[in-house]
């Protein structure tokens, strides 16, 4: 199995193709639920306004499910022409950059942290996510927060709403010669997130006047009465945009609910200006050849946004150092997880099967309790590899040479009809060690003096645990007395 990343995004694909395979939380749950990945398979959905991305442990059939379930949740086949698909390191830097806004259509972008925590937590109602993953995603948000507080990267506009803000005041510089919103009449169509985070950075000064238009009116009441505004029913929203010099629709309607044939006629100038952040689009791409009106969609705030990543270049090459310090920590996690588990295994086998034979050889004697022996020995076995165990989860992969490490690990302990993965050469005779000659400390692991006392609470945790254990079993039914 192998890590892969596979999506649609806004660096390479349209809006119009983002905007068809956009999932709502509901489509989310529904794609894990009909989804039926190898054993051991983990996988993160991920649905924004300029990306809908599947991040994935497993193999390529997996992607190839993944993949056809997007499609066929968006009533079409994937499309792999205009679709993005990187494995290994390249798939976890990817997510690492995606989670610290480095891939954000605004470079920076605050509110894409959230979002992807809000798929990780998702994923994970749905059980769609086991150890590796949950590392990762992780790792993903440590990342985010270190570019946050290291780096300039989210200096000035850090979203698509405070972005949209900032391209709103450029372009009425442009048509009404004025940089202020004082003098600005502002509507607001859409109550959530979005809408609010533009009025954030709206009302840093004074409006004229604002109003709210909202399905909801109570919500719409609530947030004028926040921000000093006004109301208008939601069948009046046409009426709203038309009078309003600036306005920002951001609903999670998945239609339009603007149309150009329903504004009210006015004269060239003053026109009004309507930004539309919605994903999918909520107003009708005609409005934009309707006389008295302008209208940008996220396309639009695409190439607007090109200035504001050139002023943030200088940051990024310190964002990505971070991420590429993180995924070099991940990847040296996963092959140390890798590795060690088949070593583990065999030495708790081998063990396993000594203990086995050694109680099956008493197993003739009248007077022995087959069941207490059992737990007796495996109670025993435990505390005996319990040190070792923790021991070799502890040890530093960069103090030893680890690969060979593991492979004596799994060749000493592993059964004797069992095929070695690497011939060891067998010492003659004269060069066989004594017990004289066995070092105070294993040289394999790493020895910190400054450590020590850490190292054994961490033993004497476990010893503990499994002296628990053995209490437990001396107390269960049936046990000799």
């Amino acid at each position: 199995m192998r890590f892969y990343t596979s999506g649609l995004n806004h660096e390479c694909a349209s809006l119009d193709q983002t905007e068809e395979f956009a999932l709502s939380p509901e489509d989310q749950e529904a794609l894990y639920d009909n989804l039926s990945l190898s054993e051991g398979a983990e996988v993160v959905i991920l649905s924004t306004c300029n990306r809908t991305e599947a991040y994935l442990y497993g193999t390529e059939a997996d992607v190839r499910q993944v993949e056809a379930m997007l499609g066929q949740a968006a009533g079409k086949g994937w499309p792999s022409d205009a679709a993005f698909r990187v494995r290994d390191e390249s798939a976890v830097r990817h997510l690492l950059q995606v989670t610290s806004g480095l891939r954000s259509l605004v470079l920076g972008d605050s509110q894409i942290f959230a979002q992807v925590k809000a798929a990780y937590e998702r994923a994970v109602d749905a059980g769609a996510v086991h150890s590796l993953m949950h590392r990762l995603l992780h790792t993903a948000f440590r990342a985010s927060k270190r570019v946050s507080s290291e780096t300039a990267l989210e200096q000035g506009a850090a979203s698509v709403s405070t972005a949209a803000v900032e391209m709103a005041r450029q372009d009425l510089e442009a048509y009404a010669r004025t940089t202020s919103f004082v003098e600005t009449d502002v509507a607001l169509v859409g109550a959530g997130k979005m809408g609010r985070l533009a009025l954030q950075a709206l009302t840093e000064e004074p409006l004229q006047s604002l109003t709210v238009v909202n399905r909801s009116s109570d919500r719409a009441r609530e947030l004028a009465l926040a921000y000093d505004g006004t109301t208008r029913p939601w069948r009046h929203r046409h009426d709203a945009v038309g009078a309003a010099d600036l306005v920002f629709v951001a609903t999670g309607a998945p239609d339009p609910i603007l149309h150009a044939s329903a504004l009210p006629a006015q004269d060239d100038a003053p026109s009004t200006l309507i930004v539309d952040i919605a994903m999918p689009r909520n107003v009708d791409p005609a409005v934009a050849d309707r006389s008295g009106y302008r209208l940008y969609d996220l396309d639009d705030l695409q190439a607007w946004t090109e200035g504001v990543q050139e002023q943030r270049a200088d940051a990024v090459p310190e964002a990505e150092s971070i991420c590429e310090e993180l995924l070099e920590d991940f990847v040296t996690w996963v092959f140390h997880q890798q590795a060690l588990e088949p070593a583990i295994q065999a030495i708790r086998n081998t063990f396993d099967t000594i203990r086995e034979q050694e109680v099956e050889r008493h197993a003739h004697r009248t007077d022995m309790n087959r069941e207490e022996v059992d737990r007796l020995t495996k109670s025993i076995m435990q505390k005996l590899l319990a040190v070792p165990i923790v021991r070799l989860k502890n040890v530093d992969p960069d103090s030893i040479d680890f690969v060979q490490g593991i492979e004596l690990l799994h060749a000493l302990f592993a059964p004797s009809d069992d095929p070695p993965r690497r011939s060891l050469p067998e010492a003659s005779e004269d060069d066989r060690p004594n017990l004289v000659d066995a070092p105070s400390r294993c040289p394999y692991l790493t020895h910190d003096p400054a450590t020590d006392g850490a190292e054994d609470q961490h033993l004497q945790h476990a010893l503990n645990l499994q002296a628990e254990a053995h209490d437990d079993s001396q107390e269960a039914p049936g046990s000799a007395e």
